[in-house]
């Protein structure tokens, strides 16, 4: 590596934007060429009085949210009484993420919350990076589409009807600690969570609106009688006319589930078929369904919401939502752990405070090493 110049006030500025989140994309990756510079030199950034202010920022720094139900049923205010326990316990008894040090503080920093990222695959096999490309991103005789800087991506109203033509094919993909919100072009929106991948037609055919998933997606699927919206994903199809429904299909979860919050839906796989209403959710193990009433539909919308929702989770559940938002890798240590977790935490804020939660908890903890995250039970 060539020779880097910086001093350690840079260092800390660089630093302290990370911990706000007002940090770009490019200072973050300064950051890190800057800090592995230093770790392959055996060179000390930062005097202990320097790390400890950071570390004293930081913590000021942290503002827990807990966000109000939308609807008053028991179950919610259960989790939100409960997360509220946690929080307290967190702060009075002063629990702290990992032990001070500061090479364990710097590396900690650079594991920032996910945003609006993905990469958007043409007809043509064109790739687009959508967080970088703006306004019109494709444009020809019978289509257009925009990308907006929040974080959403537009088709315009095209011909729903192709005559016997051929589907064309775009595929919307978002990384590890991406999300990203698409308009498809009968009106239908969706958002994707980490880690996700959504294969859809540029229009439809005359009889059927079909896509397919990989991860997951809430769907609000424009109403249209004459063609029913189907959502192929992980060995099973869900048909639907119109309505709103979260579909959590990712290749490492012991099953999938989906969650029904408006209008009805028939799931089906190659042993059974299932019809959901409101407040219902499905359970798909092993191409086998069950269903199951909801309480609280908050839980599985909490990602799209912007925040994580633990009820009564377990530890490996949560550490696989961890890892796919921070995009880091977990490393179980000791023997398997039965805890279960209650709470909400703002997806917008750093790993720091997810982890400092759970830690108070009591009976785990954690330690990061670069990307990596050690679960100790």
């Amino acid at each position: 590596m060539g020779e880097i110049h910086l001093d350690k006030t840079e260092l800390l500025n660089l630093a302290s934007r990370i911990t706000e989140g007002a940090a770009s994309d490019e200072e973050i990756r300064r950051y890190n060429v800057i800090y592995r510079y230093f770790q392959q030199a055996e060179a000390i950034p930062l005097e202990t009085e320097q790390a400890n202010l950071l570390g004293e920022q930081m913590i000021e720094k942290i503002n827990y949210q807990l966000f109000p139900p939308r609807s008053v049923n028991i179950r919610s205010w259960i989790t939100r009484i409960a997360a509220s326990v946690i929080l307290i316990c967190s702060i009075g008894l002063g629990f702290y993420f990992l032990n001070g040090s500061q090479k364990d503080s710097t590396e900690q920093l650079a594991v920032v919350p996910g945003g609006n990222k993905a990469i958007l695959t043409l007809a043509n096999g064109k790739r687009v990076i959508l967080d970088t490309a703006h306004g019109i991103i494709s444009k020809e005789e019978d289509m257009a589409i925009s990308n907006a800087p929040d974080g959403i991506i537009s088709y315009e109203k095209l011909q729903s009807i192709l005559n016997g033509n051929e589907l064309e094919y775009n595929a919307i993909e978002t990384p590890r600690g991406g999300t990203y919100r698409i308009n498809l072009s009968d009106g239908t929106k969706v958002w994707l969570n980490s880690a996700s991948k959504l294969r859809y037609p540029v229009a439809y055919s005359k009889r059927e609106r079909v896509v397919e998933l990989e991860g997951e997606a809430y769907f609000e699927v424009a109403k249209d009688r004459s063609k029913p919206f189907k959502v192929k994903s992980k060995g099973q199809v869900i048909e639907v006319l119109g309505t709103h429904f979260n579909v959590n299909g990712y290749e490492d979860e012991p099953f999938i589930k989906t969650t029904l919050l408006e209008g009805s839906i028939m799931v089906s796989t190659a042993k059974n078929k299932l019809v959901l209403k409101p407040m219902e959710q499905s359970i798909n193990k092993n191409g086998e369904l069950s269903g199951q009433q909801m309480a609280d539909v908050d839980e599985a919308l909490a990602w799209k919401n912007g925040y994580f929702q633990f009820d009564d989770e377990n530890l490996e559940s949560v550490m696989r939502q961890i890892s796919r938002w921070y995009d880091v890798e977990v490393v179980f240590v000791g023997k398997p752990s039965n805890k279960k977790f209650n709470g909400i935490i703002s997806r917008s804020k750093g790993i720091k405070t997810a982890l400092e939660i759970m830690q108070a908890t009591g009976n785990v903890s954690f330690k990061m090493e670069g990307r990596k995250l050690i679960v100790k039970t």
